[in-house]
């Protein structure tokens, strides 16, 4: 079996293919690098990634969750926002669309930003519970934070939009 997807991630588009080799052993190519990983179901829908032959890398584990057209990775205790190519999305603004999704059902543990706040877009805007970890979620744009529907010790489903940035408005050079 082998999947190919192409995603953007941080404004560029990136292929992603991963071929099942045998038992729990899988290829996994990300851009132009190859990496062959062992991939290990965890409860609740996490997959424990060993790196195999690489004695200097660690295993992790990995949750993925659909949010509207994107799709979400919390790996390395960062969230990472996946989206599909502008073609590929059925329309819509190219890169981050400024939303910050709960990337599974949690608990908002703090919301670092109001309305009309400046922020960049690695810049945490809430922090939620969610599995027994802290997920630090960001907008992916730089932009003003149009509204947050957040609120501290509020739980979320999966997917829900949790806040809005406005993107910033490009300079022509």
């Amino acid at each position: 079996m082998k999947l190919q997807k192409q995603f953007v991630r941080d404004g560029e588009t990136v292929a992603v293919s991963a071929e099942h080799v045998r038992d729990d052993r899988w290829r996994v190519r990300v851009g132009d690098r190859v990496y062959d990983v062992d991939a290990l179901p965890v409860g609740e829908g996490g997959v424990r990634i060993v790196p195999v032959g690489d004695e200097y890398e660690r295993s992790f584990v990995a949750h993925g969750a659909a949010a509207g057209t994107d799709y979400m990775v919390r790996a390395h205790g960062r969230t990472h926002t996946l989206s599909a190519p502008e073609g590929r999305r059925g329309g819509g603004a190219g890169g981050a669309d400024g939303k910050v999704r709960a990337p599974m059902t949690g608990t908002v543990l703090d919301v670092l930003c109001k309305a009309g706040d400046t922020v960049a877009a690695n810049q945490p805007i809430v922090v939620l519970s969610a599995m027994k970890m802290e997920h630090k979620l960001t907008a992916g744009v730089d932009g003003v934070v149009e509204s947050i529907s957040a609120q501290k010790g509020g739980t979320v489903d999966q997917g829900a939009v949790l806040a809005v940035v406005k993107p910033a408005q490009k300079e022509d050079s």
